[in-house]
Protein backbone atom coordinates (compact mmCIF):
# COMPACT_ATOMS: atom_id res chain seq x y z
CA UNK A 1 0.00 0.00 0.00
CA UNK A 2 1.02 3.56 -0.54
CA UNK A 3 1.04 6.00 2.35
CA UNK A 4 -1.05 9.18 2.01
CA UNK A 5 -1.45 12.00 4.50
CA UNK A 6 -4.96 13.41 4.80
CA UNK A 7 -6.33 16.37 6.73
CA UNK A 8 -9.88 15.81 8.03
CA UNK A 9 -12.44 17.70 10.06
CA UNK A 10 -12.78 16.60 13.67
CA UNK A 11 -16.20 15.01 13.02
CA UNK A 12 -14.72 12.86 10.22
CA UNK A 13 -11.89 11.70 12.50
CA UNK A 14 -14.49 10.79 15.17
CA UNK A 15 -16.42 8.74 12.55
CA UNK A 16 -13.23 6.84 11.63
CA UNK A 17 -12.49 6.17 15.31
CA UNK A 18 -16.08 5.02 15.91
CA UNK A 19 -15.73 2.44 13.14
CA UNK A 20 -12.49 1.29 14.72
CA UNK A 21 -14.07 1.01 18.20
CA UNK A 22 -17.03 -1.01 16.79
CA UNK A 23 -14.51 -3.52 15.52
CA UNK A 24 -15.35 -3.10 11.89
CA UNK A 25 -11.69 -2.23 11.13
CA UNK A 26 -8.30 -2.32 12.88
CA UNK A 27 -7.27 1.31 12.35
CA UNK A 28 -8.40 4.71 11.17
CA UNK A 29 -6.65 3.99 7.87
CA UNK A 30 -8.71 0.80 7.56
CA UNK A 31 -11.89 2.79 8.30
CA UNK A 32 -10.95 5.28 5.57
CA UNK A 33 -10.29 2.42 3.13
CA UNK A 34 -13.66 0.92 4.08
CA UNK A 35 -15.41 4.27 3.46
CA UNK A 36 -13.73 4.59 0.07
CA UNK A 37 -14.79 1.00 -0.78
CA UNK A 38 -18.35 1.76 0.36
CA UNK A 39 -18.30 4.86 -1.83
CA UNK A 40 -17.17 2.84 -4.85
CA UNK A 41 -19.89 0.26 -4.21
CA UNK A 42 -22.51 2.99 -3.84
CA UNK A 43 -21.26 4.72 -7.00
CA UNK A 44 -21.50 1.45 -8.95
CA UNK A 45 -24.98 0.84 -7.56
CA UNK A 46 -25.95 4.42 -8.46
CA UNK A 47 -24.82 3.89 -12.06
CA UNK A 48 -26.73 0.60 -12.23
CA UNK A 49 -29.86 2.24 -10.85
CA UNK A 50 -29.42 5.12 -13.29
CA UNK A 51 -29.32 2.63 -16.19
CA UNK A 52 -32.39 0.84 -14.83
CA UNK A 53 -34.14 4.19 -14.51
CA UNK A 54 -33.37 5.06 -18.13
CA UNK A 55 -34.66 1.67 -19.29
CA UNK A 56 -37.83 2.00 -17.23
CA UNK A 57 -38.31 5.57 -18.38
CA UNK A 58 -37.95 4.50 -22.01
CA UNK A 59 -40.46 1.67 -21.47
CA UNK A 60 -42.80 4.06 -19.67
CA UNK A 61 -42.65 6.54 -22.54
CA UNK A 62 -43.28 3.70 -25.01
CA UNK A 63 -46.25 2.61 -22.94
CA UNK A 64 -47.43 6.21 -22.81
CA UNK A 65 -47.35 6.28 -26.60
CA UNK A 66 -49.20 2.95 -26.65
CA UNK A 67 -51.77 4.30 -24.19
CA UNK A 68 -52.23 7.36 -26.42
CA UNK A 69 -52.75 5.08 -29.42
CA UNK A 70 -55.25 2.96 -27.49
CA UNK A 71 -57.06 6.10 -26.32
CA UNK A 72 -57.28 7.32 -29.92
CA UNK A 73 -58.67 3.94 -31.00
CA UNK A 74 -61.15 4.01 -28.13
CA UNK A 75 -62.27 7.52 -29.06
CA UNK A 76 -62.70 6.47 -32.70
CA UNK A 77 -64.74 3.44 -31.65
CA UNK A 78 -66.94 5.51 -29.36
CA UNK A 79 -67.54 7.96 -32.21
CA UNK A 80 -68.41 5.04 -34.51
CA UNK A 81 -70.81 3.67 -31.87
CA UNK A 82 -72.52 7.05 -31.69
CA UNK A 83 -72.84 7.10 -35.48
CA UNK A 84 -74.28 3.58 -35.52
CA UNK A 85 -76.72 4.44 -32.72
CA UNK A 86 -77.89 7.48 -34.69
CA UNK A 87 -78.31 5.32 -37.79
CA UNK A 88 -80.27 2.80 -35.72
CA UNK A 89 -82.55 5.56 -34.39
CA UNK A 90 -83.11 6.81 -37.95
CA UNK A 91 -83.82 3.27 -39.11
CA UNK A 92 -86.36 2.82 -36.31
CA UNK A 93 -88.11 6.02 -37.40
CA UNK A 94 -88.21 4.78 -40.99
CA UNK A 95 -89.51 1.37 -39.87
CA UNK A 96 -92.28 3.06 -37.88
CA UNK A 97 -93.28 5.00 -40.97
CA UNK A 98 -93.24 1.78 -43.00
CA UNK A 99 -95.36 0.05 -40.35
CA UNK A 100 -97.87 2.92 -40.52
CA UNK A 101 -97.96 2.82 -44.33
CA UNK A 102 -100.41 -0.14 -44.65
CA UNK A 103 -102.85 1.66 -42.34
CA UNK A 104 -102.63 4.75 -44.50
CA UNK A 105 -103.04 2.66 -47.64
CA UNK A 106 -106.11 1.00 -46.18
CA UNK A 107 -107.52 4.44 -45.39
CA UNK A 108 -106.90 5.50 -49.01
CA UNK A 109 -108.56 2.35 -50.30
CA UNK A 110 -111.49 2.77 -48.00
CA UNK A 111 -111.80 6.37 -49.19
CA UNK A 112 -111.82 5.15 -52.78
CA UNK A 113 -114.37 2.51 -51.92
CA UNK A 114 -116.59 5.05 -50.15
CA UNK A 115 -116.29 7.44 -53.09
CA UNK A 116 -117.16 4.69 -55.54
CA UNK A 117 -120.21 3.65 -53.48
CA UNK A 118 -121.48 7.25 -53.43
CA UNK A 119 -120.96 7.53 -57.19
CA UNK A 120 -122.72 4.21 -57.80
CA UNK A 121 -125.69 5.32 -55.73
CA UNK A 122 -125.98 8.87 -57.20
CA UNK A 123 -128.13 9.93 -60.10
CA UNK A 124 -126.91 11.47 -63.36
CA UNK A 125 -127.36 15.11 -62.28
CA UNK A 126 -125.64 14.50 -58.94
CA UNK A 127 -122.74 12.81 -60.69
CA UNK A 128 -122.34 15.80 -63.04
CA UNK A 129 -122.42 18.20 -60.10
CA UNK A 130 -119.84 16.10 -58.23
CA UNK A 131 -117.65 16.06 -61.34
CA UNK A 132 -117.36 19.84 -60.94
CA UNK A 133 -117.42 20.15 -57.14
CA UNK A 134 -116.01 16.77 -56.09
CA UNK A 135 -117.60 13.83 -54.36
CA UNK A 136 -118.44 14.64 -50.70
CA UNK A 137 -117.00 11.67 -48.77
CA UNK A 138 -116.89 11.70 -44.97
CA UNK A 139 -113.45 11.53 -43.23
CA UNK A 140 -111.47 12.64 -46.26
CA UNK A 141 -107.72 12.27 -45.57
CA UNK A 142 -105.09 13.99 -47.62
Amino acid sequence: MKRVTVSLDERHVRELEARQRLGEVDSRSGALRQLIGDYEDLHTEYETLGSEYEQLHTRYEARGDRVDQLQDRLDAREKRIEQLEEQLRERSRVEEKIEDLPDKLRDVESYSERRQRKLDGAGLVTRLRWKVTGVPVDDVEE
